[in-house]
């Protein structure tokens, strides 16, 4: 896996995103900001393509330690099952209009 930082991917000229034709007006930014707040250079920014964003932010992701990929032996088993567990309650049909805040006297079919 490459283990670069995304700067060190870039290469000028890359564009990481599209965006549709405009179908209103152009305005300045100028009209609805003070120009005392705009910045006087353009942000040092990686020139990389959406998919070599993509890439890098998935390998990123498969470095961290998940509950899918391994065991982790250490005795953290609320951080690795608790939240599955809460997610699947959580997505009950009977449960997904209810507030934790909710006061208990309009819930008790669900507490039952």
């Amino acid at each position: 896996m490459d283990s670069r930082i995304i700067f060190e991917k870039s290469k000028e000229g890359r564009l990481g995103y599209k965006t549709p034709i405009l179908s209103v007006d152009d305005i300045s930014v100028e009209s609805i900001i003070n120009k005392k707040y705009l910045r006087n250079t353009a942000p040092n920014l990686p020139q990389v393509t959406e998919n070599e964003v993509a890439r890098h932010y998935i390998n990123l992701s498969s470095k961290n330690h998940h509950v899918d990929k391994d065991f982790y032996p250490l005795g953290s088993c609320t951080m690795k099952y608790n939240p599955k567990i809460n997610e699947y309650i959580a997505s009950i049909q009977e449960f997904l209009l209810l507030h934790p805040s909710q006061d208990e006297s309009t819930i008790q079919g669900a507490l039952q």
